[in-house]
């Protein structure tokens, strides 16, 4: 690899780190994202307090606990059959 590409590397690696955020800045910084803090904490709730989270994982999260998957009901009694 050459010196360009190990600094592009290297340099795109320390911009990833830098646009990382820890749960309790996320938090406070919610209107940011156009959200409550309560969303945002509790879309982190199992995120340890030193955690480093991008803003992808924070809108992953956010998505996941806004709108979960439904889960389908089963019938207990199926009046389909004649």
């Amino acid at each position: 690899m050459s010196k360009r590409t190990e600094r592009g590397a290297s340099a795109t690696a320390v911009q990833t780190d830098l646009n990382k955020r820890t749960k309790q800045e996320w938090i406070e910084g919610a209107a940011a994202l156009k959200h409550e803090r309560f969303e945002i904490a509790g879309a982190l709730f199992d995120c340890k307090y030193d955690d480093l989270l991008s803003m992808q994982d924070v809108q992953d999260r956010l998505d996941a606990y806004l709108r979960p998957v439904e889960k389908k009901e089963e019938t207990l009694n199926d009046n389909s059959e004649g």
